[in-house]
C-alpha cells in the first residue's frame, strides 16, 4: 500500500474491512467509525488543507514550495506539509527536492476536475468545494457510495447510516437533489442512476483507493 496506514489512527475502507467499521460503529458511533475507516472519497476531503491542495492540483500547474502553498491557501504550513506527503503518495503532486509540482497525469486530480465540471453544470458555485467542504454533504455522499442504486431510503435511514442529526440530514438532502444525486421515490429517495455528479464521486473514490492500494 502506498499510504502508510499502519502508522495512523485510520485505515482506508475496503470491502475487506467494512464489517470492522460497522463493529466500531456499534461501540463509538457511525461518524467516528467512518472517520476511522474512511473511503477514498472521505480521505481526500477530510480536511481543509487536503481539499484545497487537490483543488489546486486539478486546476493549475507550476512549481511550489510548502510555504508558498500555505500562503496561497491561507493554511498552516505544517498541516499543508502533512497533506502534501499523502498527495505525493497518491501521485497528485510530484516532489522535486524542496518543491512540489501538480502531476498532470494524476488519475485522482483528473477525477476531481471532472467532478467539479459535472457539479458546476448542475448549478454548483464551485463543484468540488460545494460537495467536499460541508461535512454533512461529504458524509451523506460517503453513505450513498455503499448503497444500491435501486434501494429506496428515507431521511431517517440516512440519519442512521451517517450519524447526523435529522435536522442536518433534512437541510442537506435538498442540495443533493438540486445536484441531481438524489431523486424522490415514494416516501423517500433513490440515487439517481443517471447522475453524472454521483458517477464522478464514485470514480474519484475508486481513483483514490486504486492509487493507494497499488504496489
Amino acid at each position: 500500500m502506498v499510504l502508510q496506514v499502519d502508522t495512523r489512527d485510520w485505515t482506508l475502507r475496503t470491502t475487506n474491512n467494512r464489517d470492522e467499521m460497522w463493529t466500531l460503529a456499534d461501540e463509538e458511533g457511525i461518524r467516528a467509525a467512518r472517520a476511522a475507516y474512511p473511503s477514498g472519497w472521505l480521505f481526500l476531503t477530510r480536511d481543509t488543507e487536503t481539499r484545497e491542495l487537490v483543488r489546486l492540483a486539478a486546476a493549475t500547474g507550476g512549481e511550489w514550495q510548502v510555504d508558498e502553498l500555505a500562503r496561497e491557501l491561507d493554511c498552516d504550513v505544517d498541516a499543508v506539509e502533512r497533506s502534501l506527503e499523502d498527495l505525493v503518495s497518491l501521485r497528485v503532486f510530484r516532489k522535486e527536492e524542496e518543491t512540489y509540482r501538480p502531476n498532470t497525469e494524476s488519475v485522482v486530480a483528473n477525477a476531481v476536475g471532472e467532478l467539479r465540471s459535472a457539479a458546476d453544470e448542475r448549478g454548483a458555485s464551485d463543484g468540488f468545494r460545494d460537495l467536499a467542504h460541508p461535512e454533512e454533504v461529504r458524509l451523506l455522499l460517503d453513505a450513498l457510495l455503499a448503497m444500491d442504486e435501486t434501494e429506496e431510503f428515507t431521511q431517517d435511514d440516512l440519519h442512521d447510516h451517517v450519524g447526523l442529526s435529522r435536522k442536518a440530514v433534512w437541510m442537506h438532502v435538498e442540495q443533493l437533489e438540486e445536484l441531481d444525486v438524489l431523486t424522490p421515490s415514494g416516501d423517500g429517495y433513490k440515487i439517481n442512476e443517471s447522475s453524472s455528479v454521483f458517477a464522478h464521486v464514485r470514480a474519484l473514490n475508486a481513483a483514490v483507493l486504486g492509487t493507494a492500494l497499488s504496489p
